[in-house]
This record gives structure tokens, C-alpha cells and sequence, in this order.
């Protein structure tokens, strides 16, 4: 698993998995903040963003002034020089009998690519996954792959005309109800199931026991109470050990002073490799060894390739 780029994920999966799934995630909405926000749900969600509303780029063009990469170039900038290294795409193509069968692993392999975001273009992304489905299954199932791939992303970037309020529950089913048709729409009846039959399901139990007035179990598709300047520490973790309980408020805590830590010592990195560009005693190759003996002194080993990523290095 990718150290850094993953492990504010990790840690949200986590408590979902603890706690079980909660409207927000169901619904496909979460926030981003920090340096991994490209990164989709990767970083600060629930680990699955389904569907972000915006993005203008269709799925098969990269972006008008990104020149398009060969599959190899991407490949080599995700998973030798970059964040991918050392990790196994998630999910399956769903081929069966030669054939290509509606099943959820397809979702999982197209968001696991789709992480690369940020350190290369979506268009390249889709380069790379019809290289890769096409070793794996060959020229016409690749077609076939594809063709879900480009529906998907036409999902993912849809701009939804209905808002989702967390706060106001009579905004849920309109965005629900909206997204259940477009996916259908966009995806066929047998895709959208399987991508979102479950989801659909445990929103539809989690809404009717809201509405029936007995107390739902704790969320974790809310907004997690998080730590910011101005709030008191202690309320902040009254209020989630209210929610989740002890273990995992304790958790929370730590993944706080751990995102926190990588933050700071990011952000000392980005100073030292700027410092280190304006030296102009150093050749670049002078710069980049001190770059690299920075890094090592103040990051893991499990940690510099998202670093040197972070930074272009």
C-alpha cells in the first residue's frame, strides 16, 4: 500500500469499517484539504468518491495543454517514479468466459488508476488502463472495458443539479433519487447496479430508520469533528468519542498528529527544495543530492517517493 498518499485514506477506512457506512459516503460526497486533494478520495473522504461534481476534460482527451503520454511513460511515472510503486491495481477486470461480466471489482480497478490523478492527466490515466486491460484481456475486451471506463467517468465528473445538505435531510432524497437515475442512464441498468446497488441499499435502510424516529447508529459518512485553529481540543474529542466511542476517538487522535507531522515536515520540504533552486553556487545535480540527504534525514524510507512526487523532484 502507498505510505503516505494512502495512509489518511487507510485511516478513514478504517473507521468505516469499524463504525459501518454512512449517508455521506453513500451519497458520494466528501471534502478535501491538504497537499493529497487531487487525489480523490484517497486522501481526506471516505476512500471512494464516486462522483465529484465539475471536471470538464472527457474522459478519453487529456487536458488541452498537457501533451498525451505513451502508456509506458505513465507506467513508468506512476509506478517507477511515482506514488504507485510497490502497489497492486485493487479490483478485477470482471472477465469471465471470455467475457466482460457487470461486477463491483470493475469499479475498485478504475479508482485505484484514477488515484493517480494529480501526478499525471486523466487522459493519460485512461491511456494507461487500455494498455493495461489490453495485456490482461486482450484487444476486444479492452474495447469493451473501455467503453464502461468512458461512462464512468462521464458519472464521476456529471454536474448533479440537485445539492446534498448533510444538515437537511430534505435535501437526501432528491439527490438521491437524481443519481440513481443518472447512473442508470448513463450506465445501463446492469453497470449501475453493480457499482451502486449496495450503496443505494444501505442509504435506503439508513433513511427509512432516520425517518421511523429510532436513533440511527453512529455515522461516519458525517463530517468527522475535526481539529482547526479556534477549537478546543477537548470538545473536539467529546464530540467524537460521543460519536464513535473511546477506541476510536483515541484513533482519530493520532491520525490528526500524524497528518499534522507530514504536513509540517512537507511543507519544511518544500522550503528546503526552494531555498535549494534559488542556490546559484549549486549545479542541479548539487541541488538534488542535498534535496535527497534532506529527505533522508527527515522522512522515511517509505516515504520519499510520495515526496519526490509531491515535489517534481
Amino acid at each position: 500500500m502507498r505510505a503516505m498518499q494512502m495512509r489518511g485514506w487507510m485511516v478513514a477506512v478504517g473507521v468505516v469499517v469499524l463504525l459501518g457506512a454512512g449517508v455521506a459516503i453513500w451519497m458520494g460526497h466528501r471534502s478535501e484539504t491538504g497537499a493529497d486533494a487531487a487525489h480523490g478520495d484517497a486522501a481526506h473522504g471516505s476512500g471512494w468518491n464516486m462522483i465529484s461534481a465539475g471536471g470538464d476534460t472527457p474522459a478519453g482527451q487529456p487536458a488541452a495543454t498537457a501533451k498525451t503520454m505513451s502508456p509506458e511513460q505513465v507506467r513508468t511515472r506512476l509506478f517507477k517514479d511515482g506514488s504507485f510503486a510497490g502497489t497492486e491495481p485493487a479490483g478485477d477486470w470482471c472477465v469471465a468466459a471470455g467475457k466482460l461480466k457487470a461486477c463491483p471489482d470493475l469499479r475498485k480497478r478504475f479508482e485505484y488508476y484514477i488515484l493517480g490523478l494529480g501526478e499525471v492527466q486523466i487522459g493519460d490515466i485512461r491511456t494507461l488502463v487500455a494498455d493495461e486491460a489490453q495485456k490482461a484481456q486482450g484487444e476486444a475486451l479492452a474495447k469493451d472495458i473501455m467503453a464502461v471506463w468512458d461512462k464512468y467517468w462521464q458519472l464521476r465528473t456529471y454536474a448533479w443539479r440537485n445539492k446534498f445538505d448533510q444538515s437537511d435531510r430534505a435535501t437526501w432524497m432528491p439527490v438521491f433519487e437524481e443519481q440513481h437515475m443518472v447512473r442508470r442512464q448513463i450506465l445501463g441498468d446492469d453497470w449501475a447496479k453493480a457499482f451502486f446497488d449496495q450503496d443505494e441499499q444501505n442509504f435506503k435502510q439508513y433513511y427509512a430508520q432516520l425517518e421511523s424516529g429510532q436513533p440511527p447508529p453512529p455515522d461516519p459518512g458525517e463530517a468527522v469533528p475535526q481539529m482547526a485553529p479556534g477549537k478546543d481540543p477537548a470538545a473536539v474529542r467529546a464530540e467524537r468519542v460521543a460519536r464513535y466511542g473511546e477506541a476510536a476517538a483515541d484513533r482519530l487522535s493520532k491520525a490528526d498528529e500524524e497528518w499534522a507531522d507530514w504536513e509540517r515536515r512537507l511543507a519544511g520540504a518544500r522550503t528546503e527544495w526552494n531555498r535549494l533552486q534559488s542556490a546559484a553556487n549549486l549545479s542541479d545535480a548539487q541541488r538534488k543530492q542535498e534535496m535527497q540527504a534532506y529527505i533522508n534525514s527527515n522522512f522515511k524510507p517509505d516515504e520519499h517517493l510520495r515526496v519526490q512526487a509531491l515535489l517534481h523532484l
